[in-house]
């Protein structure tokens, strides 16, 4: 898989890469995540649901320059048909960043 120069995943190569993890079960939650899980009255299904579904949003998206890691926005409609923001980043596994009701 060939990634941008600043190692940047396009559309087609996150969506990859999201499913990859997930299939392998690659992923964890930060404790911030599990703590927004709670508040905005959501479960790792729904978490799991936007990741295999939901769409790359490219303006939430960002490198964190301390960390040189991308930051990937992917958001998308949970069963109940609210509207969920998840944030990933991949080290050696999926980094569930956190989880927001948008």
């Amino acid at each position: 898989m060939k990634k941008t120069d600043d190692g940047y995943l396009t559309d087609a190569q996150l969506r990859k890469v999201i499913h990859k993890h997930l299939a392998e079960d690659r992923y964890r939650l930060t404790k911030h995540a599990d703590k927004e899980l709670k508040n905005d009255d959501l479960d790792l299904s729904d978490v799991l649901h936007v990741l295999e579904t939901g769409k790359h949003n490219h303006s939430k998206t960002g490198l964190d320059t301390h960390s040189q890691i991308w930051k990937y926005a992917i958001e998308g409609r949970i069963e109940d048909a609210r509207k969920v923001g998840v944030i990933v980043a991949f080290v050696e596994e999926m980094l569930i960043i956190t989880v927001m009701e948008l």
